[in-house]
């Protein structure tokens, strides 16, 4: 008996125990239960926020009355036009002006800080005995800085003509040709009359004739405006020629930044230059006037002309030197710069439209009307080339540029 009593309380404890393990494990249920429900109250809480920002986004305003959240004014912002602030008010809408009225306007422009610039001048001048020291040593000048240096250089230049003859050659100029330089040189200083050749030819037979002894002349002095400009910039190696020359002294300026870089290092030590900063903060008037020097409004200046026929083919390049050396040979032939048949209205030498087809296709440029039309129509797009019809019907056709223009072009070209 005392055993089975003994097993009943075993039982008994065990069932206790199981009890209290339910118990807890019920009790744990009802707390994550709990968890749970209170994780789902504060997510629908959040989800009831949200939905009430969402709302306030929705009626918010910007500064300007504009409503709706900021993503989607920014996107209506960027493909709206109403009410944009672009003016359509253009350079190409004012009208243009001429060298005269741009000259006239500019001079009644006041001077700034006057008493500065008469002090700075000053300093300058001052230096002169010192660059002719050094030009007397073998040297070159080059002059940089902001601001027109070609009224000092040629102070400098007359000063300096007194003791040997002096040339002034200005590299702005847009329809420079400095082998027509060379031979005004040769024929005008020299006295020699013999100017065949190109003009790095030239340019030695001048090197030459300052190396020779028993010459009449001793020596030279050439200042050159902006040696950097764009009809100089291929003629660097003759430029060079006549500066290692030590009875030729050389006076140059430059204005472009990249200016050295045209010179490499056999250029530079030919050239033996010393520089030397000649700031003046002038303005740049004249260098600036001539850059639709000796073309109308309508008509495209020498540098469009160039660019025009850079993008060219070949055949459309010798197209228009047939053109423009008939009009080079009319105007020597009549002697006047306008051309032979200024009497008729025409700015330049004209030439029959049957004429010059027939002579681009003698040279195989053209192989029918057609195509030589196509090309006159691409030229005349660009306003590189007018025509005009005679009171008989006759066609003609013309460049409207001087002889000279046009020899630089050429010489452009080649």
């Amino acid at each position: 008996s005392r055993l089975a009593n003994s097993v009943v309380e075993n039982n008994n404890d065990e069932e206790e125990e199981e009890d209290d393990e339910d118990d807890e494990d019920g009790e744990r249920g009802n707390a994550a239960k709990v968890r749970r429900g209170d994780s789902a109250e504060h997510s629908q809480d959040d989800g009831e926020d949200g939905n009430v920002a969402g709302d306030m986004l929705e009626i918010e305003d910007d500064d300007f009355g504009r409503s709706g959240p900021a993503y989607e004014r920014f996107f209506q912002d960027l493909h709206t036009t109403k009410g944009s602030k672009t003016s359509d008010n253009t350079l190409s809408r004012l009208p243009p002006l001429s060298q005269a009225e741009c000259r006239a306007i500019l001079s009644k422009v006041s001077i700034k800080h006057k008493e500065e610039l008469e002090l700075l001048e000053t300093l300058h001048r001052r230096q002169f005995g010192q660059w002719y020291f050094e030009l007397s040593c073998g040297f070159n000048l080059v002059f940089y800085g902001y601001g027109s240096k070609r009224r000092l250089l040629n102070s400098l230049a007359t000063k300096l003509s007194a003791k040997a003859p002096a040339v002034i050659v200005n590299g702005y100029f847009p329809t420079l040709n400095f082998k027509q330089t060379l031979e005004k040189i040769i024929t005008e200083i020299l006295g020699f009359g013999d100017t065949t050749g190109s003009a790095a030819d030239l340019a030695s037979l001048i090197n030459g004739y300052f190396e020779s002894k028993g010459r009449d002349i001793d020596r030279m002095y050439i200042v050159v405006h902006n040696i950097d400009g764009p009809c100089l910039r291929k003629h660097q190696a003759a430029l060079a020629v006549l500066a290692s020359c030590k009875n030729i002294h050389l006076m140059a300026s430059i204005d472009h930044i990249e200016a050295p870089l045209i010179w490499d290092s056999s250029t530079t030590t030919r050239f033996n230059w010393a520089w030397h900063d000649l700031t003046t903060f002038e303005p740049y008037t004249v260098e600036t006037s001539y850059e639709n020097y000796g073309t109308e409004t309508t008509e495209i200046g020498p540098r469009g002309v160039l660019h025009v026929l850079a993008s060219l083919t070949e055949n459309a390049k010798n197209i228009f030197r047939i053109l423009a050396e008939y009009q080079i040979t009319e105007s020597v032939m009549d002697g006047d710069a306008a051309g032979a048949q200024k009497k008729t209205g025409a700015k330049a030498p004209e030439m029959p439209y049957n004429g010059y087809f027939a002579a681009c296709r003698d040279q195989f440029l053209v192989s029918s009307e057609m195509t030589f039309r196509s090309q006159l129509t691409e030229f005349r797009d660009h306003k590189v080339i007018q025509s005009r019809h005679a009171t008989d019907g006759t066609e003609f056709v013309h460049i409207p540029l001087d002889a000279a223009t046009l020899g630089t072009i050429l010489e452009g070209m080649d």
